[in-house]
């Protein structure tokens, strides 16, 4: 059953007002990156004087736990994706996107602010957004547009971290539900919920009025639980140990079991069965916004919070490591004003949806953001080498005791640095030359090593204040613990 909140947005100036008294100031390198990528987009001839078409209305998606990799359009063999393909083949692909956190929570308050963790201050479950950041519904709804919300995790949804702020229309719709069989419960397939909400929302005021539909979808993400019929298209016969299931995956990798080539062969199929059976349910989708003129009126954003491990360095999972399999993530654009069958390589964050979305709907951004607006990109612009930031880990174990906010991430151009806070150990890797990250060049570039630890060290005494909250209830850790996100209170700070 979908869990209903709604919001009302607040009066744009007065929102700004707000805004600007009670939000902390942004740091050097935050105001820097914008100026710097203002004057080089001029420069390059990024702002194009002649007039181009502006979307009527916006859609964000984000498919939690979605790595690009198993895409078609990012080169996956196997048909997974037809219709994001399809997607992605009218607008601009970004190669190189980075999510800069590596779990669900923290990385969904960068997508919807512009801010990266340190600086919107929800890293953990007993965090919340505080309500002096201006998030990218409250833009839209004081742009004059209908701001509808649909999630399908608690993570998310769950009202006291306030990621509804500027939703006229809001619903979580529970990721968990009874197994028939076992009578227990388990991750379900939220989708077609999901969209039926989203029709619902769309189709219920009756009005013209231009809408702005933020969907998240939790179907990739453990429990496996692909239907029969994507099974048989993507699964090949298995006598292993595996269920698919989130607790006993975790149990494994508390255990420090190392997975056999089957059985992570298998992982990664019924992964496959998963994204396939919701890219189906998103191709059914576009094709109800074709039919009611909306599609070809809309600017489409498709992205994801997180990737997913299968052992490549060891893990299995996502929240503990910021390796590139839980970093990298897809990011397609498309709609009016958005070229076909662009692809960019430059590096880009999420922190730059917001900026980026707000300048495709030529609205105007009322706070400054961590981000950069990329769409001078696709007209032949170039951004500055900016570093990008990756934290707040979650469910790390040190000393017998769950830690949170341990590994940190810095990355300029191809040079990426891996700071553990508890042990005070660097590694550095060149994604360039080596991009799964296999091996450590800190001892033999300690001087490169160094510039990007005190480059993180600068960013991290930037940190806000967080606005603390209570911690998760008895019911509310339980549910936790069956999605993989446990651990109850670990401390962020030694």
């Amino acid at each position: 059953m979908g869990r209903s909140l709604v919001r009302s947005s607040r009066p744009l100036k007065e929102s700004r007002r707000e805004a600007q008294r009670a939000k902390p100031q942004p740091g050097l390198f935050q105001r820097t990156a914008t100026l710097s990528a203002t004057l080089c987009l001029a420069a390059c001839g990024g702002n194009s004087t002649e007039p181009l078409a502006r979307p009527r209305h916006a859609i964000l998606i984000s498919i939690d736990t979605l790595r690009p990799d198993h895409l078609g359009c990012y080169g996956h063999e196997r048909d997974t994706s037809p219709a994001l393909d399809g997607l992605a083949a009218r607008g601009v692909r970004f190669t190189d996107a980075s999510a800069a956190a590596p779990w669900t929570l923290p990385s969904h308050a960068t997508m919807l602010t512009g801010l990266y963790p340190s600086h919107h201050g929800v890293k953990n479950h007993e965090t919340r957004l505080p309500s002096s950041v201006v998030t990218l519904a409250e833009e839209f709804a004081a742009g004059g547009f209908r701001t509808l919300g649909v999630v399908n995790t608690w993570n998310v949804g769950a009202p006291q971290f306030q990621l509804a702020q500027g939703f006229q229309r809001f619903r979580y719709v529970a990721e968990t539900g009874e197994d028939e069989r076992s009578a227990q419960m388990h991750t379900k397939n939220g989708a077609r919920e999901v969209l039926a909400t989203a029709k619902e929302f769309l189709l219920a005021d009756g009005t013209t009025q231009p809408f702005f539909l933020f969907l998240h979808f939790y179907d990739v993400h453990t429990d496996f639980t692909p239907r029969a019929p994507y099974r048989a298209q993507f699964v090949e016969p298995y006598r292993g140990r595996l269920t698919g299931r989130t607790q006993q995956l975790i149990n494994l990798r508390d255990q420090g079991e190392r997975f056999s080539p089957d059985d992570l062969r298998w992982l990664r199929q019924m992964y496959d069965a998963e994204i396939r059976q919701l890219d189906d349910q998103l191709g059914r989708f576009f094709a109800w916004l074709d039919e009611r003129g909306w599609l070809d009126e809309s600017l489409l954003v498709v992205t994801s919070d997180h990737g997913e491990e299968f052992q490549e360095h060891g893990g299995i999972l996502h929240g503990r490591t910021q390796y590139q399999e839980v970093l990298r993530v897809p990011l397609v654009v498309a709609g009016p004003g958005v070229p076909s069958g662009v692809v960019l390589d430059a590096p880009v964050n999420l922190v730059d949806l917001v900026p980026t979305m707000l300048a495709c709907m030529d609205l105007s951004a009322s706070s400054v953001h961590d981000g950069l607006d990329l769409s001078g990109l696709w007209r032949g612009g170039r951004l500055p080498e900016r570093p990008f930031f990756a934290e707040a880990d979650h469910t790390n174990i040190v000393d017998g005791v769950h830690r949170l906010d341990i590994q940190h991430m810095i990355r300029r151009g191809a040079h990426k640095l891996h700071f553990d806070r508890h042990a005070r150990a660097a590694r550095l890797f060149d994604l360039g030359r080596d991009p799964l990250e296999s091996r450590d060049l800190a001892a033999e570039q300690p001087a490169a090593a160094q510039a990007l630890l005190s480059e993180l060290e600068g960013f991290r005494a930037g940190a806000v204040e967080p606005e603390s909250i209570p911690r998760p209830t008895a019911e509310e850790q339980s549910l936790l613990d069956q999605l993989g996100y446990g651990g109850g209170g670990g401390d962020a700070d030694e």
